[in-house]
């Protein structure tokens, strides 16, 4: 999954298309580097972008890629999807004048994006998109797409917010975020957005995976659950008690905690590292569901006292 670096494209274009259109391309990174004008724009929809992709996969995002302000021909954000092959440029204009027109210039820019994309990326599908935040702007310039290209590239409409907490109530980022944290009180939504969007800032990243790694360090803690890196597994002698009695009661490990539901009406939850310690004796003793619900009052109730005094250390005896 390396990516070609900004002398590999440049020497590409002007190998194959020659001075002009390779000056063409410097001019357009030059403008990208300078242009301070609808950077809160891309910055929103590189937001709703990278929880969009998030939430979408299973699995930890190492193979989606993010890029912005790239050297392309498209080149405001660019997303590879590597688990469908297939590449998404991005060109934002938070505009509802002609600088926001599908022109031919567009055109000829999206056709040389996608052959880049296939030449130097290895990539089987592109597609371009002109971002605008004019609803009706969006409309006019599909009407504008030349018929080769329709099947591939598209115009799409993204509101630009007052502000991110504006886009996290008024579009659909708020249901993405909750399928990623661990909680959904309001005030977890905008710590996520506000922790993932500073780390965007920073653009020290390559992949979705990446931007989520260091919300977890940086989060203390992170509310990301999904990206959260644990080894932790439920010690072998609850596993015994739990399986005995999995017909009336349901459990799953959250990161690090464990949960119980007996006959979906009563839930409880330990901490592993504090079951860890709990002695042979104890758990010699512990053999029914109720006593092992009973530990689990006891543990967390001890856990919230070391809380209150960080200065006490101890274990369940």
């Amino acid at each position: 999954m390396s990516q070609p670096d900004k002398d590999e494209v440049i020497a590409f274009v002007q190998n194959t298309y020659g001075d002009n259109v390779k000056k063409k391309l410097e001019n357009i990174h030059r403008g990208g580097d300078n242009n301070y004008k609808g950077r809160e724009y891309e910055n929103q929809f590189l937001l709703y972008r990278v929880f969009e992709v998030a939430a979408k996969y299973s699995h930890n995002c190492e193979n989606q890629i993010i890029e912005t302000q790239a050297v392309s021909f498209v080149d405001d954000i660019c997303h590879i999807d590597y688990e469908e092959d297939t590449k998404y440029n991005y060109q934002a204009k938070n505009s509802s004048l002609v600088s926001a027109d599908w022109t031919r210039e567009t055109t000829e820019r999206f056709k040389l994006q996608r052959e880049i994309d296939r030449a130097l990326y290895g990539i089987s599908r592109t597609h371009n998109i002109l971002l605008v935040s004019d609803s009706q702007k969006a409309i006019s310039n599909k009407a504008k797409i030349p018929l080769e290209l329709q099947a591939q590239d598209t115009c799409q409409y993204f509101k630009c917010h007052k502000n991110i907490y504006d886009l996290v109530t008024n579009t659909d980022l708020k249901q993405h975020i909750s399928k990623l944290i661990d909680d959904t009180f309001s005030s977890r939504y905008d710590y996520a957005v506000v922790l993932i969007h500073g780390i965007l800032q920073s653009g020290n990243y390559t992949t979705v995976n990446d931007i989520f790694c260091q919300a977890e360090f940086e989060g203390r803690p992170s509310p990301f659950i999904k990206f959260r890196k644990s080894e932790v597994q439920i010690p072998e002698w609850v596993m015994q008690i739990l399986i005995k009695n999995s017909h009336y009661l349901s459990y799953g490990l959250n990161y690090d905690v464990l949960t119980v539901t007996v006959n979906q009406s009563f839930t409880a939850t330990c901490n592993i590292s504090s079951l860890n310690k709990v002695s042979s004796e104890v758990r010699e003793k512990v053999q029914s569901i109720q006593e092992l619900i009973a530990l689990f009052l006891s543990i967390t109730g001890s856990d919230i006292e070391q809380s209150l005094k960080p200065s006490t250390k101890g274990e369940v005896k």
